[in-house]
């Protein structure tokens, strides 16, 4: 991508990023907005809202959403009323799109984001842009509930909230080494 169409991509993703989000969850982590903002005040790198497409993660309902932690007591009452299709408990950890200047930049920046911790990440590049998709690994994906009933007991509910918990505070903690790397970061 040339200087100038680069530099033009940069400034309207940004004027996207003080609107509100169009995701199902509504707005961004707050705790990865410091990240997006050190990120965003590289010369040569700039975060990317991604435009929910059809796959399969913005056709579905969400019952229940939150970037915290969570409590039995905050997931409890959403369970008095579950649909008829499969509900399923998922946590997933960061998933980030960074767009780079050249090829260069797009290399540091990855070998920044996988020492931070994000070892699934890669450059996608196009003739276009070097898109970078960092994405942390931590996650569950467990199905509790058919047919509007829970297939699993109220145990085995907190000891996931428990352990989404946990793996949340890994992912912060992961953004947090990615932050300082990019805060220190020069090209």
């Amino acid at each position: 991508m040339e200087m100038a169409a680069f530099d033009d991509a940069k400034q309207s993703y940004l004027e996207k990023l003080s609107k509100p989000d169009k995701s199902k969850k509504g707005d961004v982590d707050t705790a990865i907005i410091p990240l997006l903002d050190a990120i965003n005040a590289l010369p040569d790198f700039y975060t990317l809202l991604v435009e929910p497409g059809t796959g399969k993660k913005y056709d579905s309902a969400w019952h229940f959403v939150t970037h915290d932690e969570t409590s039995w007591d905050e997931v409890k009452p959403h369970l008095a009323t579950l649909p008829v299709e499969t509900v399923w408990f998922k946590m997933e950890g960061a998933i980030l799109h960074v767009c780079a200047r050249d090829e260069k930049a797009a290399n540091a920046f990855l070998h920044l984001a996988r020492e931070a911790g994000l070892k699934h990440s890669g450059l996608l590049g196009t003739n276009k842009r070097f898109l970078l998709e960092l994405v942390d690994a931590e996650r569950i994906d467990v199905p509790v509930a058919i047919d509007g009933k829970l297939i699993v007991e109220e145990r085995f509910l907190k000891f996931l909230i428990d352990k989404a918990n946990d793996k949340l505070t890994a992912t912060r903690k992961t953004i947090a080494r990615l932050e300082k790397a990019v805060r220190h970061y020069c090209v």
